[in-house]
């Protein structure tokens, strides 16, 4: 919606940045509020701006909250005895569970209300996964050099890993001590993969969850857009910084791949980018949401914390992900044999 803004600090209220503001009405989301004394001082600091003359009303959403509700309304009841009321009165709470509206205290605006669902939706997409990289260096170093050998590219030097990837010649260092045994190591202080890594790819796979930062996004119900659908609007929208991964990604780079559809629409976002991806999946489908990782997605996003992605151009204007990364979409969307038959075809490309 063209009329919310997002991420607002008040000049005169330093210390707090709110969530969305619509209007003279400002958003705060608290996500998964598990103690009274966090909920205690997010609504001490929702009072504190609610003082001043630029702010009619503060919404303060509690998503998912591990607090009973009759603890809420003692807390909201202690707000009572201690706040001014025309202080409280710019003051109320939305209790949300799975995007919906469960209760209120306080006296919601209408607006704030009909359009909450945004805000959540909003905070979800920034906040569901972490800001920062989640991998370690041997994983990156591991993903980056099997691009190299994949394309049969020359060795590469300690300093271009390091500004590929973006750690420090420590952490190289110490990433191609574990990796030495599948290693050729040349007098210039370069190296290159001498055979596939087979028991850290392994390991890989096995931590891919954790060192992926990935959200995943579904329509409720099942009524979304068919994969091809979204893949078409994509190509339409030709976002900068964002590749396509997953079966797409596969089949471009191995156009005669046996697969029959295509179960989800895999997303690589430069991490310099991810605050485009709210607007991004909206433009696919305002329905998409963002589902719990143990839910099955119809598009996941996943964000690159690297200084080079290696993406790959085409001549529609979209890129495509590098082929560890379309690997790795392959096993995350539970297609092994496929992904096993796609790294049987890129282990015989680097003998051709």
């Amino acid at each position: 919606m063209s009329d919310f803004l997002f991420e607002i600090a008040l000049t005169n209220v330093p210390g707090i940045r709110f969530d969305a503001m619509l209007g003279d009405i400002f958003f705060l989301v608290l996500r998964e509020p598990r103690d009274v004394r966090r909920l205690r001082a997010a609504c001490l600091e929702i009072a504190r701006c609610a003082v001043g003359k630029d702010v009619r009303h503060v919404v303060l959403i509690l998503q998912d909250p591990a607090i009973s509700q009759a603890k809420l309304q003692t807390e909201w009841d202690g707000l009572k005895s201690i706040l001014k009321p025309e202080i409280l009165e710019r003051l109320s709470v939305i209790v949300s569970k799975e995007h919906e509206l469960q209760s209120t205290l306080g006296d919601v605006p209408a607006a704030a209300k009909k359009h909450f669902q945004y805000v959540v939706e909003h905070a979800s997409n920034r906040s569901t996964r972490p800001s920062g990289r989640t991998s370690d260096a041997i994983t990156d170093v591991l993903r980056v050099l099997l691009i190299h050998w994949f394309r049969k590219a020359c060795p590469t030097k300690l300093k271009e890993l390091g500004e590929q990837t973006g750690f420090s010649y420590p952490s190289i260092a110490e990433a191609l001590v574990q990796l030495q045994p599948w290693l050729f190591r040349f007098s210039d202080r370069s190296v290159s993969l001498r055979s596939f890594p087979q028991e850290e790819w392994f390991k890989l796979l096995a931590r891919s969850g954790d060192v992926r930062s990935t959200q995943g996004f579904a329509v409720a119900n099942g009524h979304s857009r068919p994969t091809e659908l979204l893949m078409d609007k994509l190509r339409d929208l030709r976002p900068p910084g964002v590749a396509v991964g997953g079966t797409f990604g596969t089949r471009h780079y191995c156009p005669a791949f046996d697969l029959i559809g295509n179960p989800r629409l895999d997303l690589i976002v430069d991490a310099r980018m991810q605050k485009n991806v709210p607007a991004i999946i909206r433009k696919l489908d305002p329905g998409l949401k963002p589902v719990p990782r143990r839910e099955l997605p119809q598009v996941a996003v996943h964000v690159l914390f690297r200084k080079e992605m290696f993406f790959t151009s085409s001549d529609v204007g979209l890129s495509w992900a590098d082929e560890v990364e379309c690997l790795l979409d392959l096993h995350e969307s539970r297609m092994e044999s496929q992904a096993m038959e796609f790294l049987a075809f890129l282990k015989q490309r680097t003998k051709v």
